[in-house]
């Protein structure tokens, strides 16, 4: 039906104009508000996004403050006054810059490094040091011929091991992979080499049941610190870390931080029972043995080895209580945003060998 406009009252054509602007208005405020809003809730994320980024770099330059604080302590304090005062047995936790830094030190040269399997500069291998990795694996329960492998990755040769892998080896692989022929800058490299995986490397090698079987109750408190599940985990037992200062003590292991499965492996003749009696007489010393002559005294030392020597002559030539290298880690926290640095220092050179954040 037609409205002729004509007849609607004036009154009426004015309300639906109003309510038209009135509407427009409306629309138009709200499209407004909507944006502000918008604009407002990007602003906010921007800053928290800011805010969240600042701490993060915060808590990374408060991680790197804890390392050079590590540096300081273990460059300027000595090894008896640090391990009297405990610092390598707890962990101290500074407050410090609106957050929390956890300082952790530790000693490197107490494990069979990985990189001492080849002489460099001969590309030889080192069949002491290989014996030794032979004997740290038949204690943990893994092939003890993986590390021929390891040895012709490190070397510069193209002649196989045994049970090794060179380069053309490592041309079959499905994905192929190429041969270092260096030294390895971490344990991970391992991951690398045929027949290492990380349950081989970061896992307990004992079996479900040799687990559920082994039983400490009748053992006392030093007794069950001197072997510990952490133990039977290959990457508590080896390094690849080296110093700068490279004398002919390099190779030692050191006495104080060596593992009960590394100082199994230092000789054919050592016995569990010679190994734990070494460790429990650490900790009953505060974790410190001042020279290795101090092993002389332990019975459990004093059996024959081959050409009628004690097994004390026989590993003191293989030990030091001096450290060559240290570990410090440093985590810190601001509010939710954590960060973790790595570095691993030589004393004597007064320089780190290695830094990961």
């Amino acid at each position: 039906m037609h409205i002729n406009k004509k007849k609607i009252p004036r009154f009426f054509r004015i309300k639906k104009r109003g309510a038209i602007i009135l509407i427009t208005t409306t629309v138009i405020l709200t499209l407004t508000t909507s944006i502000a809003l918008l604009y407002v809730r990007f602003a906010l994320n921007e800053y928290r996004g800011a805010s969240t980024a600042g701490n993060r770099e915060k808590s990374l330059q408060l991680a790197q403050s804890g390392l050079e604080t590590g540096m300081l302590l273990l460059t300027r304090i000595s090894a008896d006054t640090l391990y009297d005062f405990g610092i390598f047995t707890i962990a101290p936790t500074i407050p410090l810059g609106g957050g929390m830094i956890t300082l952790s030190l530790s000693e490197e040269s107490g494990k069979l490094n990985v990189n001492r399997l080849v002489r460099m500069f001969e590309d030889k291998t080192d069949e002491r040091q290989l014996e030794y990795f032979q004997r740290l694996s038949v204690a943990l329960g893994i092939p003890a011929e993986l590390w021929d492998a390891v040895v012709d990755y490190i070397d510069e040769n193209n002649i196989p091991m045994p049970r090794g892998a060179e380069r053309n080896d490592y041309e079959r692989l499905i994905p192929p992979r190429r041969i270092k022929n260096g030294r390895m800058q971490s344990i991970e490299e391992l991951l690398f080499i045929p027949g290492f995986d990380a349950k081989l490397l970061y896992e307990d090698s004992r079996s479900l049941d040799r687990i559920k079987n082994t039983t400490t109750a009748s053992l006392s408190d030093v007794e069950k610190a001197a072997v510990t599940p952490a133990d039977y985990i290959l990457a508590n037992n080896i390094t690849t870390y080296l110093p700068y200062t490279a004398g002919t003590s390099s190779d030692l292991i050191n006495l104080n931080s060596a593992p009960y499965h590394v100082l199994l492996a230092l000789s054919e003749f050592m016995t569990p029972a010679a190994a734990k009696r070494i460790i429990t007489e650490r900790i009953k010393r505060g974790g410190r043995f001042k020279s290795v002559a101090d092993l002389a005294a332990l019975p459990e030392l004093q059996i024959t080895t081959t050409g009628s020597i004690k097994l004390f002559q026989e590993i003191s030539t293989r030990l030091t209580e001096q450290s060559q290298l240290y570990k410090i880690v440093a985590d810190a926290s601001i509010d939710s945003q954590v960060a973790q640095v790595m570095g691993v220092l030589d004393p004597n050179a007064r320089r780190l060998v290695f830094y990961a954040e």
